[in-house]
């Protein structure tokens, strides 16, 4: 258990009442294995990148994600979207959206599309 709000699913652990949301159906999302070897670091084991808070196990996979990875070209992005949580969340929903809207208008064939 870590403590009252947290739950558990998957590499990720969200919590209610996260800083400036309301407690009332509001979750944080917090990735909780190293982005380059997938290393399990609970809530609070690791490093992060100091501009966007990309959580690594150590220095030399926080090194390989920036010279080989393309950490370099993502940083602004993710500070700017709230972190690699909300960037990674944001991707999928984006990549979501465009085969929803496609299969949707296949399936209507010429008629509008309520997705």
């Amino acid at each position: 258990a870590r403590g009252r709000g947290w739950t558990s699913f998957g590499g990720w652990w969200t919590v209610r009442g996260a800083i400036g949301l309301p407690k009332e159906g509001a979750r944080s999302m917090i990735l909780t294995q190293c982005a380059v070897c997938a290393t399990d670091l609970g809530l609070s084991l690791g490093k992060k990148c100091g501009r966007c808070s990309t959580r690594y196990c150590g220095a030399a996979c926080q090194v390989q994600h920036w010279k080989e990875g393309g950490h370099d070209q993502l940083c602004k992005k993710i500070k700017k979207a709230g972190g690699a949580e909300q960037y990674n969340a944001n991707k999928r929903y984006t990549e979501a959206v465009v085969v929803a809207a496609k299969t949707c208008a296949e399936d209507v064939k010429g008629q509008t599309c309520y997705i």
